[in-house]
C-alpha cells in the first residue's frame, strides 16, 4: 500500500529533523519543509480520480462546470494555507501563520461570492 510508504517517509523525517533540531536548526526546518512537500506531491498526485468523479456528478446534474472550478480552487487554497501556516509555526513563527490564515479564509469567501449569491438566487426564487 502507497500509504505505508508516505508513513514510513515521513517518520524517518521527523526523526532526521529531530536529530539535527540540536544541531543545526536551520537544516531541520529545510529538511521540514522538503518533507512536506513530498508529501503534498504525492497527495496531489491522487487527486485525478476525485476531480474525475466530481466532473462526472456536475455532467449529471446540469450544474455549470464553473462551480466545480471555484469548489476545487477554494480546497487547494485551504490545504496550502494549512501547509503554510504549520510550516511558519514550526519555524516558531505562529504570528506570521496566523495571519496567512485569515488572508486564506479572505481569499476563499471572495472566491465563493459567485457560489454564494447563485445559491441566494435559487432560494429567492423558491420563496
Amino acid at each position: 500500500m502507497e500509504i505505508i510508504k508516505v508513513v514510513g517517509f515521513a517518520i524517518i523525517s521527523v526523526v532526521l529533523i529531530v536529530l539535527l533540531q540540536e544541531q543545526r536548526k536551520e537544516m531541520a526546518l529545510l529538511l521540514t519543509i522538503v518533507a512536506g512537500i513530498c508529501i503534498l506531491l504525492f497527495a496531489i498526485s491522487k487527486v485525478t480520480p476525485i476531480i474525475d468523479m466530481l466532473n462526472s456528478l456536475i455532467d449529471g446534474s446540469g450544474i455549470s462546470k464553473e462551480f466545480l472550478v471555484i469548489i476545487l480552487k477554494i480546497t487547494g487554497i485551504a490545504y496550502l494555507v494549512e501547509f503554510g501556516k504549520n510550516i511558519c509555526i514550526d519555524a516558531g513563527q505562529s504570528a506570521i501563520g496566523t495571519k496567512l490564515e485569515i488572508a486564506g479564509k479572505i481569499i476563499i469567501v471572495s472566491l465563493s461570492l459567485p457560489l454564494i449569491a447563485t445559491l441566494v438566487n435559487v432560494l429567492s426564487g423558491l420563496v
